[in-house]
């Protein structure tokens, strides 16, 4: 696992990029934006390869969630989103309903 709840979003993030997912995605109508590449991802072409939430230090309403993916092109990269009462809810539905990678 490359993500750790005793971790800072931003420490994860940074531990995910030494890991190889050094591309940012963008959730839009159902499909996703690699910022790296300009590509457009329908759910069929990635994979859902783990996710970790973050409680904020000093507000619990200040929740994130960070998912990291894979595309069918081998793009690894990282999507956050705000998590609890202000969550983005059809991007969270989205990526949990991807492809998980077995462990």
């Amino acid at each position: 696992m490359i993500l750790s709840q005793s971790n800072t979003l931003t420490e994860d993030i940074a531990a995910a990029r030494v890991a190889g997912f050094t591309s940012d995605f963008m959730y839009r109508d159902g499909r996703l934006l690699c910022r790296t590449n300009n590509r457009w991802y329908q759910i069929e072409d990635l994979t859902l390869i783990e996710y970790c939430r973050h409680e904020g230090m000093n507000d619990p309403g200040d929740s994130s969630i960070l998912f990291l993916i894979e595309t069918n092109d081998s793009i690894k990269g990282c999507l956050t989103s705000a998590y609890g009462k202000d969550a983005d809810t059809d991007l969270i539905d989205f990526v949990m309903s991807l492809e998980k990678k077995e462990k």
